[in-house]
């Protein structure tokens, strides 16, 4: 429903779809992050206690997204950026809306359900950040190609 509103939206009101998707663009990352730093602060013994289990599988998660994309984005034969476009969406996929998932009182209401979405969350921007820092090393060319 969501999906059909929004196109439904930008083919109607294309002018209004490109301003809202320009200020969406702006502030969901941040907000992204300031829900999962309040989550974290919020459980922090939680998470520090199960850190190394939910870190563990946390990144082999994004590594195994991030490679997967790369790999179903050669087999299609997609261009270089649009490989790399692939590789960070997949790694950066549905944290927030787990967290929502498992906060939200008509679903699970529970914050410690949250715990391992927030430590993805955290994860998944280290992880995405060193791979964008390593892409210019070994493609030869730079993050803004």
């Amino acid at each position: 429903l969501p999906m059909a509103a929004g196109t439904l939206f930008r083919r109607w009101r294309p002018d209004a779809a490109r301003r809202v998707h320009a200020s969406l663009g702006r502030v969901a990352f941040p907000a992204l992050m300031l829900l999962a730093a309040v989550f974290f602060v919020q459980y922090a013994g939680t998470i520090l206690e199960n850190l190394g289990t939910l870190g563990l599988a946390a990144g082999a998660l994004i590594l195994l997204a991030m490679s997967a994309g790369s790999l179903l984005s050669r087999v299609f034969g997609l261009r270089r950026a649009a490989r790399r476009t692939v590789v960070i969406e997949v790694g950066m996929q549905n944290a927030a809306q787990a967290i929502a998932v498992a906060t939200s009182p008509l679903i699970f209401d529970s914050g410690e359900m949250a715990v391992p979405a927030i430590v993805y969350a955290l994860l998944m921007n280290v992880i995405l950040l060193v791979y964008l820092k390593l892409l210019p090393k070994y493609s030869g060319e730079t993050a803004a190609d």
